[in-house]
């Protein structure tokens, strides 16, 4: 079971992002060789850090996060990447994951990622409304809170779903249902990015 996610953003040169899409795909199958449970890998289609590359990565102890990270930075693919100009590696962070929720086995085209800040945890809360994106089309989700990295103490829920379509069908539900309503009035909302994942 996935107890913690990093997320680390990259920031690629101009006309590299489809070859460091592919490189950092590789560096996703080698933690999963050493250490962790999954990894996705998104680009960034909305905000401020749109054209950016995530690396999420899902690991059951943070033992196993020490034993990738030591061991990535010797991968040639790594040295490609980071070395020459080619990335610019511009965020990383832990999160401890509180809840998921898995569903269809069909592979996820997109993932929302919301990231907000509340007084409590707000992880009933949560499961409710990861509760109705799940029942409107989302195939997975996930809800952490930030431990290490910028944002400290901030939540972050990840949604993942087949189609834009389905994102649109999802929050259209949503914005009908009072305990979504209920949940927004008590968070301040940073962003919600939508990544594409490879």
């Amino acid at each position: 079971m996935a107890n913690f996610c990093t997320i680390s953003r990259a920031k690629p040169k101009a006309g590299y992002a489809a070859t460091a899409i592919e490189k950092i795909k590789t560096l996703s199958e080698f933690s999963k060789a050493n250490g962790a449970i999954h990894a996705d890998v998104g680009a960034v289609q909305t905000g401020l850090n749109a054209g950016s590359i995530l690396l999420l990565q899902f690991f059951e102890r943070m033992a196993d996060i020490e034993t990738v990270y030591d061991k990535m930075p010797t991968q040639p693919v790594y040295e490609e990447l980071f070395s020459t100009g080619n990335m610019e590696l511009t965020g990383r962070g832990i999160a401890r994951v509180l809840h998921r929720e898995a569903g269809s086995s069909v592979d996820a085209k997109y993932m929302v990622l919301t990231k907000f800040s509340s007084e409590t945890e707000m992880l009933d809360e949560a499961k409710k409304v990861m509760g109705i994106f799940m029942a409107n089309g989302a195939l997975s989700c996930g809800y952490a809170t930030i431990g290490a990295g910028h944002s400290v103490g901030d939540r972050l829920m990840g949604v993942r779903y087949p189609s834009l379509d389905a994102i649109q069908k999802a929050y259209e539900a949503a914005r009908e249902d009072a305990d979504y309503k209920s949940a927004l009035s008590n968070a301040e909302v940073h962003f919600r990015n939508v990544l594409r994942l490879a």
